[in-house]
């Protein structure tokens, strides 16, 4: 935690308020000496006097005790709640778009039962943001942060914001996904399930030549493969590395990639695929308009399965049957989670919720003979 010289917010509220976090979080045990004025000046790149200015509010409150020629030392004493912004921060690669409203949606019924406000932000999919809008959240002393990572070439857990994240004195819970790291907070999709209840039921549909459309750095995405691929093996059905198709943008809705890789697969003449199985919504609805272009129908020449059951799902002219993704549970059960957490500060365990997936079945998949 830093100080940050363009908030409004005066130095000496910043540094107490980083020093409180410390206290509460259980940083220094009652009777602990605290960093000299000198360590403390140089730690945060304050002046003396703010230094100063601090210590005598803490010191005035019995947070902190002085010993004459000694220093500072914590007293043991911390007011919870009033040490609480009631500000709860929130950091998505999307906000008003897809699916995210409805986690949105999810989040604000909890913090609103909590009396609290959030505070957001659009990473828009760019790791740099994510670390800028870190920063500025816990400038603001929110009490907690929801956190759904971008897709990054580079695998999250080894990010400066992951290990930001991890070092931070407030409470993380990542959403929509699943980490390696069983010390963080995470509530999450099973993707490599929902990759293969999607490819099951196209093969139990009498498809076998199925393709798949995904992200290459992307790690929903990438899960999603493995369960795809996972289903093939599982039903003996001979694996083609050409009907995987993928492409290494970062950001799903930028470009129209799926149109093209679609296009490339309806170009396989006698080999094309019968079905194919789209990462996400978006992407299954821009493939719609490639298969047509060939001049082929869904589903009589081509079934497609999609994932996250976004609303556009249910409203394109042939309803698309996609894996169900629980939007408005996640962003709810997160912040659960979350106030869980800061209500029980200083004794944090690490927990992970993984859901599991359901097909919504609609009219975009056909029944071979």
């Amino acid at each position: 935690m830093k100080i940050d010289a363009e908030n409004s917010r005066p130095k000496y509220a910043q540094l107490k308020d980083i020093l409180t976090r410390y206290f509460r979080d259980g940083h220094y045990q009652q009777g602990q000496q605290l960093p000299s004025e000198n360590e403390l000046m140089q730690k945060f790149d304050v002046s003396r006097s703010t230094v100063r200015q601090t210590l005598a509010e803490l010191a005035n409150e019995g947070v902190i005790y002085k010993k004459q020629g000694l220093g500072s030392f914590f007293s043991g004493n911390i007011n919870e709640q009033a040490s609480r912004s009631s500000l709860v921060g929130v950091i998505s690669p999307h906000l008003f778009e897809y699916i995210y409203p409805q986690i949105l949606q999810g989040i604000n019924n909890i913090a609103y039962q909590q009396q609290c406000n959030i505070v957001l932000a659009n990473s828009e999919g760019n790791a740099e943001n994510e670390m800028t809008h870190v920063e500025q959240l816990v400038s603001r002393n929110v009490d907690g942060l929801l956190f759904e990572p971008s897709g990054s070439p580079v695998d999250f857990e080894e990010t400066k914001v992951f290990h930001l994240l991890k070092s931070l004195p407030i409470p993380v819970v990542f959403m929509d996904w699943a980490l390696d790291d069983r010390s963080v907070l995470y509530v999450s999709l099973d993707d490599v399930e929902g990759g293969f209840r999607a490819t099951q039921y196209l093969i139990e549909a009498g498809h076998r030549r199925i393709a798949i459309v995904y992200l290459e750095h992307h790690t929903p995405s990438q899960k999603r493969l493995i369960g795809y691929r996972n289903a093939l093996a599982q039903y003996a059905v001979s694996p083609d590395e050409r009907l995987e198709k993928h492409c290494s943008v970062v950001r799903w809705n930028e470009a129209n990639y799926a149109y093209w890789l679609t296009k490339e697969l309806m170009e396989m003449g006698d080999e094309r695929p019968t079905a194919i199985f789209y990462f996400n919504d978006d992407a299954a609805i821009r493939g719609y308009a490639a298969i047509r272009d060939a001049g082929l129908k869904i589903p009589d020449d081509v079934s497609v399965m999609g994932f996250d059951d976004a609303q556009i799902a249910s409203m394109v002219d042939v309803p698309l049957t996609s894996v169900v993704h629980p939007k408005y549970q996640i962003g709810k059960w997160a912040a659960e989670m979350l106030f869980d957490q800061i209500e029980h500060q200083g004794r944090n365990t690490s927990r992970q919720m993984v859901l599991h997936p359901n097909l919504a079945i609609r009219k975009s998949v056909k029944f071979l003979q």
